[in-house]
């Protein structure tokens, strides 16, 4: 990606946040939740609500997708850079959003795949197997995965 990311902030070991500033100011947060498996993080991202909860769902439509989406590649550089055995899961909160994460991979792979390995969760047509990531491949990604190449 092309766009300079926000800065962000780092309050805890697994915990990122930022300030989407389009249309309006919108606090973002990032988590990195352990998995089961070894060594894998569930990737998590969304607004801060005045609660404090985390509305994963929310479609803030800021108008700044892009400078959104560069900060979350440059924070998860940042945790892998600190983890580099971790490997991170992500899916969308619903399958929209799944899509865009898709698009956005197949868009930018060039750029990804310097930094990343890149795989996909294969739907079940394809076994829900974990598949290298095939940005010309007609394959409906039900989720990601990926890890900093060393």
């Amino acid at each position: 990606m092309t766009y300079v990311p926000y800065s962000y902030k780092h309050p805890s070991a697994r915990r990122y946040v930022f300030i989407s500033m389009g249309k309006k100011r919108i606090e973002k947060v990032v988590d990195f939740v352990p998995l089961k498996a070894k060594n894998t993080m569930n990737f998590g991202f969304g607004d801060l609500m005045a609660d404090g909860s985390i509305n994963y769902k929310a479609n803030s439509n800021n108008g700044d997708i892009l400078k959104v989406m560069a900060t979350v590649v440059d924070i998860m550089k940042h945790f892998t850079s600190m983890h580099p055995e971790s490997f991170i899961f992500f899916t969308g909160s619903t399958a929209e959003r799944t899509r865009l994460y898709e698009r956005i991979l197949k868009t930018y792979y060039t750029l990804f795949s310097k930094d990343f390995i890149v795989y996909g969760i294969a739907g079940p047509e394809n076994g829900n197997k974990v598949v290298p990531f095939d940005p010309q491949s007609g394959i409906e990604y039900l989720a990601f995965l990926i890890k900093r190449i060393n």
